[in-house]
């Protein structure tokens, strides 16, 4: 793999901002999409041909306009500043990672999940980081299980927090 999956930087090495082409090819390979399958998203707004030349090389000759910009970040699901920034690397400009590489990948809307379910995720993840680390080739370990268990104290969990729950913490847990 040349370090798209993960959407790292030019090099392929962790920890740096992705470039366009990156973050074109990992949707790809997250999605099994062709550049057809891109054009086909795009309503045809960007051809098979253009999404090709930006999924090929981390380096391009000009920048994209405003309106590819956008069609990107839609049919991609990533927000638009993270296309912007991705873009601007591509021509050469150095912009610093403005997120962690998980972050530049969240779809863009994602402010807009209410309280209960961002914390419900964040606490997913803060468990599988909690209770993995890395074996030095980037595979996820747990000490005995084989895998990850993920525990959620009851009484922080959402359902708890639900006004429309039962009135009653005991029959919550029938």
């Amino acid at each position: 793999m040349d370090g798209e999956a993960g959407v790292t930087g030019p090099s392929g090495g962790g920890g740096s901002a992705p470039t366009l082409r990156q973050l074109i090819r990992s949707r790809m390979t997250e999605r099994g999409w062709s550049y057809a399958d891109l054009e086909r998203e795009s309503a045809g707004a960007l051809s098979r041909g253009r999404w090709q030349q930006l999924g090929v090389a981390d380096a391009q000759p000009k920048f994209p306009n405003p309106e590819s910009l956008t069609i990107i970040a839609r049919v991609l699901q990533i927000d638009v500043t993270s296309v912007v920034l991705a873009a601007a690397r591509a021509v050469g400009l150095p912009v610093p990672a403005q997120a962690s590489d998980f972050a530049n990948l969240l779809p863009a809307g994602t402010e807009r999940l209410s309280e209960p379910m961002r914390d419900a995720i964040l606490g997913l993840i803060r468990a599988a980081v909690a209770g993995t680390t890395a074996d030095g080739a980037g595979e996820e370990v747990d000490d005995e299980a084989g895998g990850v268990t993920l525990e959620w104290p009851k009484d922080s969990a959402p359902s708890r927090q639900d006004p429309d729950g039962p009135a009653d913490r005991r029959q919550a847990d029938l």
